[in-house]
């Protein structure tokens, strides 16, 4: 998978194509391969980082000037402009791919790479717990949450980088996803990551979070933190299936 607007060299697995969904540049390939019958089998280097907020990389006036500047591609059918990519990145992946063939001719394969982040039954434990906060909110009715398992991988590891939404945002022993404002759906850009106290303070509050802020109880920081981070969840759903 293509190492364009990647910079985290800890994101990088190895999995089956079937498995990329955590890189929302390889859903081009995945369709592809879908409309020939592939939807498995395939295994691929790819980065789990979301895409930074980052644009097509300009070509130089004087390249246009000279004309033809669709020959500067690398096929005829890649586009000129390119995405910036950290030079280390791609080495990285192919080391990657390196030490997986040479195991692989060895008589050692790989057979199950790593999941991703390895922690499921956190990730299964988070989901649950929001399931029956997101009952208790709305008089129970809700048999499976509109947000995909992979979503809460999302929400926790990546959005809100493992840590509690509000200021000094410690790791949590106990960590919990909760709706920030009870008035509009859970999705992605509208689910926090509080600790198991800060999660009671919310709830006493009829669930929302604008409320605990204007009353002291959380720093006034958190109100510009859960914006960003919404922002952020908005522009990532953008490059998603």
């Amino acid at each position: 998978m293509g190492a364009g607007t990647k910079s985290d060299p800890t994101r990088i697995q190895i999995s089956d194509i079937s498995n990329t969904f955590e890189d929302p540049l390889a859903r081009s390939v995945r369709r592809r391969l879908r409309l020939e019958g592939i939807e498995s089998g395939i295994p691929v280097v790819y980065s789990t980082e979301k895409p930074s907020d980052v644009k097509l990389l300009p070509l130089p006036q004087e390249e246009y000037e000279k004309g033809n500047v669709h020959e500067l591609g690398a096929f005829d059918d890649f586009r000129v402009r390119i995405l910036p990519v950290l030079g280390s990145l791609p080495a990285l992946f192919g080391l990657h791919i390196a030490t997986y063939i040479v195991c692989d001719i060895a008589g050692k394969p790989i057979p199950n790479p790593l999941p991703v982040k390895n922690r499921g039954k956190l990730y299964e434990k988070l989901a649950r717990d929001l399931l029956n906060r997101e009952n208790q909110l709305i008089g129970g009715g809700i048999a499976k949450l509109p947000i995909s398992d992979q979503d809460v991988a999302y929400i926790f590891e990546d959005l809100h980088r493992g840590r509690s939404t509000i200021p000094p945002h410690p790791v949590l022993a106990r960590p919990q996803l909760s709706r920030w404002n009870p008035k509009e759906p859970l999705s992605t850009s509208n689910c926090v990551v509080l600790s198991h106290q800060e999660a009671q303070i919310l709830k006493e509050h009829g669930g929302i979070g604008e409320e605990v802020v204007s009353k002291g109880l959380w720093p006034a920081e958190t109100l510009e933190v859960v914006r960003a981070r919404q922002r952020e969840a908005i522009r990532v759903a953008q490059w998603e299936l």
